[in-house]
């Protein structure tokens, strides 16, 4: 009159009543291991047994079945067990399983593997992020692989009495089952870098900015990044690194690049508003032809900015496309080029012009932020230079407008005079865009930008003084890091006579990628192929700022 569960359970009770032989393993005899046993045991979830009386049965009732107790000197981890996913409990202890099978992944069991011959643990053990308990103890375990770090729910990690490995075994007697794991989780630190003495007083307004490729999910495939694991490019996965990154660093302006539009309302957005944040965003210019369910995969560019510090006065797009469309009917409809390779690339940027908060800086002060992402494509690198004056170009103009608007009646201004910041993924070596492919952009050149080099008219320039943060040489090697390509793409620029860079972090040391064997990024430590750039800058004073100017 009992259900096949309750037989099991009450083949199982009665085994553990009447004792059973267990594995004594080298080095521990009778009494102390039953010892150790017992007062494991306590910890562990109770184990209940149930049966079906009369008029359980009568009314069809079932018996609950959610635990699974397995002994005999079982040698195979049955893959089937992985398909009942009504089980909570999975004891298998005092047995000689010496492989998990990949499959644990499609479980979400409490697991009790002790006593075995267990010698590696599968990287789908990653997979059961729902775990709480794992016991592992008595096994012949040395290594474990990085995944296990996303167990983060974890409270309970037996390894006692495997030979672990020289590093492992530090860390496990060192650390609390959750510090242990983040080690598992995180990469290699990096170094803050002061470019001048952080003791140096100024009555300057300084504030931290980061800027930040996140890799837009639908680039995250596995035939663009084939040596990184697939659960590690999984955007549920790599979304929490990313935002614990942000989170660490705090920086007051976030500008970030391939943000998916439906991740900026779901997950950026209302994620960092609860660290004080609010932003804008603004779609590839492709989004506005298509539908809302498709619309919503297009990935482009978002501002955030800590609401403490800064007011959001204004904000715009910059479309490299329609700019092109307008110059070539505008000014150069002989030039096919403007039309068949500059207006079919939808890149964009955006720029947004904040007012300094009265409580952090004691005048009422304005600085104009931008951020772009730049065709990706080395064939192109004529559009990538185009789409480069472009930006200059239309911030110029956006300046100047916004400042005349300021100014009613004044019909000039001094736009150098607006301290600027633009950062992003330009997607081009410092100092080396190249062309085999001669292009007639000269009419159009004039057109976007008046101004020529007096002593090279073959170069063009432009007024605004920008200085790079980073220096290539020292600190940040590299922004982008795959296995095919490594070089500096990621820029943040400013107006010298506005700015001065208090500090930048380092990238991650190169020594911990010889170290650890890692081919490229992403990887499992680190949720994008490019790096975050962080920067620390200082407003200079008006006064300090028109002299500079002057000095300019």
């Amino acid at each position: 009159g009992q259900t096949a569960a309750a037989q099991f359970n009450a083949a199982a009770t009665d085994k553990r009543k009447t004792g059973r032989k267990t594995h004594q393993p080298a080095g521990e005899r009778g009494g102390q291991t039953m010892h150790r046993k017992r007062k494991w045991e306590q910890g562990r979830a109770s184990r209940q047994v149930q049966f079906l009386t009369a008029e359980d049965r009568e009314t069809g009732g079932k018996a609950c079945w959610d635990q699974l107790e397995i002994v005999g000197n079982v040698k195979i981890f049955p893959p089937g067990l992985c398909c009942m996913t009504y089980l909570r409990y999975l004891y298998m202890s005092h047995n000689k399983i010496s492989v998990i099978p990949s499959q644990i992944s499609q479980t979400s069991f409490h697991l009790d593997l002790s006593f075995n011959m267990i010698k590696i643990l599968p990287p789908e053990i990653g997979e059961l992020t729902e775990l709480k308990e794992l016991y592992l103890q008595n096994n012949q375990i040395r290594a474990l692989p990085m995944q296990i770090g996303r167990l983060f729910q974890l409270t309970t990690l037996n390894l006692n009495h495997n030979p672990l490995s020289p590093d492992i075994s530090q860390l496990y007697n060192a650390e609390t089952t959750q510090n242990m794991l983040s080690w598992f989780l995180d990469s290699e630190s990096r170094n803050w870098r002061y470019l001048r003495n952080p003791n140096d007083t100024s009555d300057g307004m300084a504030f931290t900015l980061m800027c930040y490729n996140v890799l837009c999910e639908g680039y995250a495939t596995k035939k663009q990044y084939p040596y990184c694991p697939s659960w590690a490019l999984q955007w549920e996965y790599r979304r929490r690194g990313i935002m614990d990154e942000i989170r660490v660093y705090q920086a007051d302006i976030l500008c970030l690049q391939e943000v998916e539009t439906e991740q900026f309302s779901v997950f950026f957005k209302p994620e960092l508003a609860k660290s004080g944040y609010d932003g804008i965003f603004s779609a590839k210019s492709r989004a506005k032809t298509m539908s809302a369910s498709e619309s919503k995969y297009v990935d482009g560019v978002a501002i955030f900015w800590k609401k403490e510090r800064f007011n959001l006065i204004k904000e715009d797009v910059i479309e490299f496309s329609r700019m092109a469309v307008e110059r070539y009917e505008k000014d150069c409809k002989d030039n096919h080029e403007m039309i068949n390779r500059v207006m079919v690339k939808d890149n964009i940027a955006l720029m947004a012009i904040f007012e300094v908060k009265d409580e952090v800086s004691a005048q009422s002060r304005q600085l104009v932020v931008s951020t772009a992402h730049i065709h990706w494509d080395p064939e192109y690198s004529d559009v990538k230079v185009i789409q480069s004056i472009m930006l200059l170009s239309a911030l110029w103009k956006k300046i100047e407008d916004h400042m005349l608007q300021q100014r009613p009646g004044v019909e000039s201004v001094d736009v150098t005079s607006m301290p600027l910041i633009i950062c992003g993924d330009f997607n081009s070596l410092p100092d080396l865009i190249r062309t085999s492919k001669e292009l007639g952009y000269e009419n159009i050149l004039d057109k976007l930008t008046p101004h020529r080099s007096q002593h090279h008219p073959e170069l063009l320039e432009h007024d605004l003084n920008l200085v790079r943060c980073y220096d290539q040489e020292v600190g940040m090697r590299y922004t982008n890091y795959t296995y095919d390509f490594r070089g500096v793409i990621d820029y943040i620029f400013f107006t010298g006579a506005h700015f001065s860079n208090i500090g930048c972090l380092d990238m991650i040391p190169e020594t911990w990628f010889t170290e650890h064997n890692i081919l490229g990024c992403p990887h499992p430590h680190i949720s994008s192929d490019h790096f975050s750039l962080l920067v620390e800058l200082e407003l200079k004073p008006e006064q300090q700022q028109q002299r500079d100017l002057v000095r300019k």
